[in-house]
């Protein structure tokens, strides 16, 4: 319970950062564009024990209204720890990934979704997906929008040295929100069963929220949940992430 309190509070000082330019606040609304951002963040901490933690992301993403959009990036993450002159690797995986959506109506679209996740401390050396599928918005307009889509997806993974692939079905959530000129809330959710087995699945959650500093700089606060139902004999099925750091336009 204190770990959920303490997130919902970070969450809220990023809504409640300062102000920034108008400037900053037109560009956050704006739709017919691409922008393309560099997220960082570095936690360090020494006595008792010394640890480190380090993120990186670089996302581009856009939309051309009667067109579509495109959100593709790729993101990394490495922390260790030296506790008595024992260094062990706490968290080492890197993801790229890519949504495209075609224009079908106003309302609804076409999509092709891909990724490629290596995970070292879940033993994934990768896991690959792509896949085609149909999907509609909900909620669309200059403040919120709320899109859902789903289809057939096809996986190739190594996970514990072990290889398999198979087909899956993929259904995804995403919504996004301007909650003040200058801050914006994401929330994303994805369920990908095997289409044989529906015990076989990977789910995959996450919130966060930016907010504007000035008119290339912004605080970010993201929490992560991955969950593998059948995970490698010596990882946990539940993976959850909180990342703090700033993002960079270019």
């Amino acid at each position: 319970m204190k770990k959920i309190l303490m997130v919902l509070a970070v969450l809220a000082l990023a809504v409640s950062a300062p102000a920034a330019e108008k400037k900053a606040a037109d560009e956050a609304v704006k739709k017919d564009g691409f922008t393309t951002a560099l997220n960082a963040g570095l936690t360090m901490t020494d006595g008792n024990s010394e640890t480190m933690a380090a993120n990186a992301g670089l996302v581009t993403e856009g939309e051309k209204e009667g067109l579509g959009s495109v959100i593709a990036g790729v993101e990394g993450n490495y922390g260790e720890s030296t506790v008595d002159d024992v260094e062990e690797t706490m968290v080492e995986n890197a993801k790229a990934y890519a949504n495209v959506k075609k224009t079908l109506s106003p309302r609804t679209f076409a999509s092709l979704d891909g990724s490629v996740l290596y995970d070292d401390i879940a033993l994934i050396d990768y896991r690959a997906t792509l896949g085609p599928g149909l999907g509609a918005y909900l909620v669309k307009n200059d403040k919120r929008s709320l899109s859902l889509e789903a289809g057939p997806s096809y996986v190739w993974e190594k996970v514990d040295g072990a290889t398999d692939d198979y087909l899956a079905l993929r259904f995804a959530e995403r919504y996004s929100c301007q909650a003040t000129k200058t801050a914006k809330l994401v929330q994303s959710l994805e369920y990908v069963p095997e289409a044989e087995d529906f015990d076989n699945y990977l789910l995959t959650g996450e919130i966060g929220v930016e907010a504007a500093i000035n008119d290339h700089l912004s605080l970010r606060v993201v929490v992560q949940d991955k969950y593998d139902s059948t995970p490698a004999a010596d990882a946990e099925h539940n993976d959850v992430s909180l990342i703090a750091g700033l993002g960079f336009t270019l």
